[in-house]
């Protein structure tokens, strides 16, 4: 889900080859992983090397100094289950990422003084889709549904971003979106269409770019930015926001999954640390449209995303096929290696190519039963440590 696991292309899904059929589970309660007798067995757990990493999971129960966990990033992450990822509109978009929530405590990158001018933000979030994997070529979309407290606040905040530009590189001119005459539009020095669209308490934030092919005008983005407002409105109709005296209540972890991530320390996560849905997750995926096939094909319906990344599958096989088409979707640019000592129940790869290297090092995906953890690393030594920890993490009470 990371930027770490950067694929080119669908991979076959193999069966991962373990030396015993997995068992039945052991019995547990619904916020704990159970054990299966098997996988645990393959296990050394003598070898295990922690470090100074948790091994016992942490009660998430409010925002602290150190995570970003909190009530308008919850409600955040739940906007993200309806903000549709740009593939929905374009199915040549299968690149993805750098989903995030907006809110008053992590607003908009690059934008001075959002909270100031644009007053009474509730929760927001932006998703990102393109053509391809280099992100100034062909067709890229970012889309940003914000939530303010009034249509007013809503309207006031579009105003402002309209206005928002570098008066060295001023925009070329208004521009009308067929079928929305009340969006504000414009064409920027770049030939970037950027719109605006408030409908109620809703900020529909669109940028079309399209480096690689220079259209004759821009009709073509036009078209494009219609096609995004169209799906991102219909998806948010099925979004029913929490009260705002009721965001207090959401539950940071009501599944006792993220508590058992790897934690984030300052500056590692950028406003995503949370439980998602696996629509919500996909706008985090750099490859969606792969990614979509396997959670479907897994029945990935929770995945906890912190300093690492826990997926919760359909089942103990399916953990392994989600293992292995994710470990196979990286074979383009990592090779296999062994895993540390003691893990061999984990595929784990590196890089080939550390030169030109934007993601991580190390990737390594555990399986546990039904879940599977997504653990990366630039250190082997730290690799070692990060995936024995989440190991322990995930096994706790068992072990």
């Amino acid at each position: 889900m990371r930027v770490a696991r950067s694929r080119t292309r669908p991979g076959r899904i193999l069966a991962l080859a373990l030396t015993a059929v997995l068992a039945g589970a052991c019995g547990s309660g619904p916020s704990e992983p159970a054990a299966p007798a098997s996988q645990a067995a393959t296990v050394d757990v003598s070898q295990l090397d922690p470090g100074n990493y948790p091994v016992v999971p942490r009660a998430i129960t409010d925002k602290k100094p150190d995570i970003t966990v909190g009530d308008v990033i919850q409600e955040s992450i739940r906007l993200a289950e309806h903000t549709p990822i740009p593939l929905e509109v374009d199915d040549r978009l299968v690149f993805g990422g750098n989903g995030r929530a907006i809110t008053a405590d992590y607003p908009p990158m690059g934008i001075d003084g959002f909270n100031d001018r644009a007053p009474g933000l509730v929760a927001g979030w932006q998703t990102n889709g393109r053509h391809r994997s280099d992100i100034s070529l062909g067709l890229n979309v970012h889309l940003s549904v914000l939530r303010f407290a009034t249509p007013a606040q809503a309207v006031t905040a579009a105003d402002f971003l309209l206005g928002h530009t570098n008066p060295e590189y001023p925009d070329k001119g208004p521009l009308q979106i067929p079928g929305y005459p009340a969006a504000e539009a414009t064409l920027t020095s770049l030939d970037w269409v950027r719109v605006y669209y408030a409908q109620g308490e809703y900020l529909y934030w669109l940028t079309i770019e399209d480096d690689l092919t220079v259209p004759d005008g821009p009709g073509f983005l036009l078209d494009v930015a219609k096609r995004v407002l169209d799906k991102a409105i219909e998806s948010v109709r099925d979004y029913h926001p929490t009260p705002r005296d009721q965001l207090a209540g959401l539950l940071a972890d009501p599944d006792d999954l993220l508590g058992r991530t790897l934690p984030a320390g300052k500056g590692q996560i950028w406003a995503t640390e949370g439980l998602y849905g696996p629509h919500g997750a996909l706008t985090l995926d750099d490859r969606p449209a792969v990614s979509r096939v396997v959670f479907a094909d897994t029945g990935v319906d929770l995945v906890a995303s912190s300093l690492s990344n826990i997926y919760r599958t359909r089942d103990d096989a399916s953990a392994q096929r989600f293992t292995a088409a994710f470990g196979d979707e990286l074979l383009d640019r990592y090779r296999p290696i062994d895993p540390p000592p003691g893990l061999a129940t984990a595929r784990c790869l590196q890089l080939k190519d550390v030169k030109y290297a934007i993601g991580a090092k190390f990737m390594c995906y555990l399986p546990y039963h039904r879940y599977v953890a997504e653990v990366s690393a630039d250190q082997s030594q730290d690799l070692r440590q990060r995936l024995s920890a989440q190991y322990e993490l995930l096994a706790h009470g068992h072990i």
